[in-house]
């Protein structure tokens, strides 16, 4: 892939939808960081920066929801904007992501291309056209 036009780093202990997510970000020159674990995505984080965060709820270990508050409460990562993708969904962890700083709540199951467009959106890069089907 030639120079990305965006890092994101996606927490997401779900192999297969990390696969895809890293297929679809390739795409669209997009790099995208797979880790499986909030602890993992702090080591992670120490090293490398991104534009974004792609953040599940239900994480081994240190759930996203906790992770997300640390991160919004540090000067260091509190500009990252955190998208919370999640199956837990319903309007009470729409409201506390939204609390703890979370730009926006995706739920799971989701479209891709309403996803890709999302994730554009927050990473400031040009709309995907209304036609395309690239990412299907």
């Amino acid at each position: 892939m030639s120079k990305p036009l965006a890092r994101v780093l996606v927490v997401e202990d779900n192999p297969e939808l990390g696969a895809l997510l890293r297929a679809l970000f390739v795409r669209y020159q997009i790099e995208g960081v797979i880790l499986t674990s909030c602890e993992q995505a702090i080591e992670c984080l120490a090293r490398e920066t991104f534009d974004l965060i792609l953040l599940d709820i239900a994480l081994p270990g240190m759930n996203g929801l906790e992770w997300c508050h640390q991160l919004k409460a540090s000067p260091q990562f509190r500009h990252i904007p955190v998208i919370i993708v999640s199956g837990q969904t319903g309007e009470p962890y729409k409201l506390e992501a939204k609390r703890l700083g979370a730009v926006d709540f995706i739920e799971k199951p989701f479209d891709l291309l309403p996803f890709l467009r999302c994730i554009m959106g927050h990473l400031n890069l040009p709309p995907l056209p209304e036609n395309d089907t690239k990412s299907l």
